[in-house]
């Protein structure tokens, strides 16, 4: 598996909320700062969809159960799409170093 860095992957993640957003009719600019519940109106089911595009996109299984259950530890039960990337990105990032042990 190759590395793959941050920004590559927040560009994989704002083209596929991009292409979701049209269903959601959603018309603001999304960034990494953008809420996924607050700003988009995510429901849960939404986040199943994104988790599914992401895996599909990556070819790879994520720990989105474990997120999501982090996620309900906080006092602000949401989450930026920069925190997402950088999730994905440090799951990529063990990954690799297991592929090179």
């Amino acid at each position: 598996m190759t590395s793959v860095n941050q920004e590559s992957i927040l560009a994989d993640v704002l083209g596929l909320m991009n292409r979701l957003a049209r269903d959601w009719e959603y018309s603001g600019e999304i960034s990494p700062d953008t809420f996924l519940f607050a700003d988009l109106g995510f429901e849960s089911i939404d986040a199943v969809v994104l988790s599914s595009f992401i895996q599909e996109h990556y070819h790879r299984q994520f720990p989105f159960p474990q997120l999501l259950a982090e996620l309900g530890q906080r006092e602000v039960k949401d989450i930026r799409i920069g925190e997402l990337v950088e999730f994905i990105h440090g799951h990529m990032k063990d990954a690799v170093a297991g592929d090179q042990s």
